[in-house]
């Protein structure tokens, strides 16, 4: 009977918690869950959205360009790496490029709330170049906008504000030039009277 009690001690020492582990397959590793349509994973497009912000992030901004530049190409009708390129050509300094960026991303596929990003950051952008007409314009594109659509968070009272401020601005600056032309006008008086002045005293010796 002692060789069958060995058996068994044998196998119940096998089948120890510790050893079933041991022998177990190691975990595998987590996979990324991908789908082109962004629902049941992440899509390609998405994927390059992410590296793009993450590289932005990490203030790699001409990488965050070609990133995002790359999403674009995969998919040219979506609003959302327009308006990420944007900002990256904006932090880059090239104001014309990130103006032009998100003029064209109004006229691609997005939500409510992110049209009303892109409307806000254009008027910002004008109104920094000091083009205060089209920076004016787009301060009520983004205002209509908002009024429009009640259910977008949004910023009206901002758009109010940056309107009063640049209708001062250009008020301050007429008036400035009105100044200006004054002063011109009395410095031509004045050279004008001191070169008839210089003739009659040469006439006069």
């Amino acid at each position: 009977m002692r060789p069958r009690f060995t058996l068994i001690a044998l196998v119940v020492i096998a089948m120890a918690p510790g050893n079933l582990v041991a022998n177990a397959d190691p975990p595998k590793s987590k996979e990324i869950r991908r789908d082109p349509e962004n629902k049941r994973g992440i899509s390609p497009y998405m994927e390059l959205v992410v590296k793009g912000e993450s590289t932005f992030v990490a203030r790699d901004i001409p990488g965050a360009i070609a990133t995002f530049q790359e999403a674009i190409k995969l998919k040219p009708d979506e609003m959302l790496a327009f308006y990420r390129l944007g900002e990256a050509e904006q932090e880059a300094g090239k104001l014309d490029d990130a103006d032009k960026t998100w003029e064209a991303a109004l006229s691609k596929k997005g939500t409510d709330d992110l049209k009303g990003k892109v409307l806000f950051v254009i008027a910002g952008l004008r109104e920094r170049q000091q083009k205060w007409q089209p920076a004016k314009d787009s301060w009520e594109a983004y205002a209509a906008f908002l009024q429009g659509n009640p259910r977008v968070h949004g910023y009206p009272a901002t758009a109010a504000d940056r309107i009063k401020q640049i209708d001062r601005r250009v008020q301050l600056e007429a008036d400035y030039g009105k100044v200006k032309e004054r002063i011109a006008q009395r410095i031509a008086e004045k050279e004008k009277e001191a070169a008839e002045n210089a003739k009659k005293d040469k006439l006069n010796k």
